[in-house]
């Protein structure tokens, strides 16, 4: 059962696929025209549903890969608690807490290929306008921003829940 933490989410999947959509449909569309509100709605409106559906299709079927919406929610709250409530095995406690630690790199690579996307936006601004050249920098500092702020961190604190955890947690044989 999704509650409303679960639906903002949703939301925020379904915003960020759209935006994605929209972006991408207007600069490929920009190739063989110019970039106008015609364009933008004719052509980006369309691609941001599809871009929304994506997004949370591709949330749905994170939360699936998890193990569902309640353990992704439980593994979440671990990391915020920074301790893992007692009775969890480490069989069940691990994995996921590795996973997320393991997206740490992932946020990095993030953040410097926003930086490089966004030069490289800038330096074309002649070429896509004002209209584009906005969207596409506002989409790469929106993507290295969400990477430093809640990818990065979040993976940093899982590392140091596994450390934590890993260092004080009995083995099953030696209790």
């Amino acid at each position: 059962m999704v509650d409303e933490a679960g639906r903002l989410r949703l939301l925020g999947s379904a915003g960020a696929g759209a935006a994605f959509g929209v972006v991408l449909a207007v600069l490929v569309a920009s190739s063989w025209v110019t970039t106008t509100t015609a364009l933008l709605v004719g052509v980006g409106v369309p691609a941001g549903l599809l871009g929304a559906a994506i997004g949370v299709w591709t949330q749905l079927r994170s939360w699936r890969a998890a193990g569902g919406y309640e353990r992704s929610v439980a593994v979440q709250r671990w990391v915020a608690d920074q301790r893992v409530p007692p009775g969890v095995t480490a069989d069940e406690w691990v994995p996921p807490l590795q996973a997320q630690a393991d997206r740490e790199g992932a946020g990095w690579g993030k953040i410097v290929l926003c930086v490089l996307w966004t030069a490289m936006t800038l330096s074309m601004a002649d070429q896509h306008g004002p209209l584009l050249t906005g969207m596409l920098v506002t989409l790469w500092v929106g993507i290295g921003a969400w990477s430093a702020l809640w990818v990065i961190p979040r993976a940093r604190a899982a590392r140091a829940l596994l450390r934590r955890g890993v260092a004080t947690e009995p083995h099953p044989t030696e209790s």
